[in-house]
């Protein structure tokens, strides 16, 4: 299996026709797509099943279901779990990916024999006008702790634009916290941390749709100790790889930055 596809379903509404619609242009072959069921409260699951079942494909399908609700995080890991690709994707089940997405991405991984390997993100608003976000530019190759340092000075959490090797996250032990918020900034920082050698397509290949819908534009009070406490799961998790001395200060820069600059602004929107 080349590239896995992991996508947590909650309560996607109309979004998960163009999602699924997306999986199946897929001009990869050899993939599977994992649909974790994370316990809505509206048809999306049952809706993505008539579609699999209306849509015969050569890609292959998983519907998974931990029995309650996890969280974004604790789906994606239930879906870690299950994943039999070389290569790791992860796409919310409201946006879309382009065609010749995995394809790229997935060549280019292998060609540079990259743990990581990213493309660009359009940010697609309901008024119909777009915004194009880019990762920091990278060189092809080898990924030393300099470059990772400059490289967390200046990135923004756009994580659904990587592949990751699977190898690399089982033999890191790579997760995503317990948390419902900020829980892909760690998850992001972690397999940078962690990642030997690096590579990137100069293509937008992921169209994320915002919508007042979705669990980043709810409001929610209780969601800036959540960031708090994601952020300081970067730290533990040096820690634990003795890496500590090495990343101090960007770690700590990441904690106050990512976890309470934007945790000060989280709570003043909620309030």
């Amino acid at each position: 299996m080349k590239v896995s596809v992991i996508a947590p379903v909650y309560n996607t509404g109309p979004r998960i026709t163009a999602f699924l619609d997306s999986m199946q242009s897929q001009t990869l072959d050899d993939m599977e797509i994992i649909l974790v069921d994370d316990h809505g409260q509206d048809d999306s699951m049952a809706v993505a099943r008539e579609y699999v079942n209306a849509h015969p494909s050569d890609k292959r399908f998983v519907f998974a279901d931990s029995g309650r609700n996890l969280g974004p995080g604790g789906a994606r890991n239930y879906g870690l779990a299950l994943a039999a690709g070389q290569y790791i994707a992860f796409v919310d089940s409201d946006d879309t990916i382009e065609p010749d997405c995995c394809r790229q991405l997935y060549e280019t991984a292998v060609s540079e024999d990259a743990d990581l390997c990213f493309g660009y993100i359009s940010l697609d608003y309901p008024d119909g006008h777009s915004r194009i976000k880019k990762n920091p530019a990278v060189r092809n190759g080898a990924f030393g702790t300099a470059e990772k340092k400059r490289y967390l000075r200046r990135y923004e959490t756009l994580f659904t634009t990587y592949l990751y090797k699977r190898q690399m996250i089982s033999d890191c032990e790579i997760s995503f916290p317990n948390t419902r918020s900020a829980e892909d900034s760690c998850f992001l920082a972690c397999s940078i941390i962690s990642s030997q050698r690096i590579a990137s397509v100069e293509k937008v290949f992921y169209r994320y749709h915002i919508s007042s819908q979705s669990v980043s534009q709810k409001k929610d009070i209780g969601r800036w100790k959540e960031r708090i406490a994601s952020l300081r799961m970067i730290r533990q998790f040096v820690k634990e790889k003795n890496l500590y001395g090495q990343y101090f200060l960007i770690v700590n820069w990441l904690i106050f930055k990512k976890g309470w600059m934007l945790a000060i602004r989280d709570l003043i929107r909620n309030l």
